[in-house]
């Protein structure tokens, strides 16, 4: 008998989201995961948006010491599809909504 394929939940997409994030950008210190929503289009999938934080880059490249680490917080927005691939990611705003 033929199984159905699982569906993806939000604790999925959120755990993919936060991995790929960790493992793609250089130096992560922390990733807060702030906004998960499931797509309603033909497609499907997700949107997600994420903090990240991490060491600030100038005062790494010049090898300043602080006492207490200085990151810098962007925001991303991530999409995937409902397999839960990343299908494309970049910093920017809060993702819109329609209506």
């Amino acid at each position: 008998m033929n199984k159905a394929p699982e569906l993806s939940t939000i604790i999925d997409a959120q755990t993919a989201v936060r991995d790929f994030l960790e493992n793609s950008l250089p130096d992560v210190s922390r990733v807060n995961i702030t906004k998960v929503a499931k797509i309603e289009t033909n497609e499907g999938g997700w949107e997600a948006e994420a903090d990240v934080w991490q060491p600030n880059p100038t005062l790494k490249s010049l090898n300043i010491q602080t006492q207490r680490p200085v990151l810098d917080q962007e925001h991303y927005l991530v999409r995937l599809d409902d397999l839960l691939n990343i299908l494309a990611y970049e910093i920017g705003e809060s993702i819109r909504q329609d209506g």
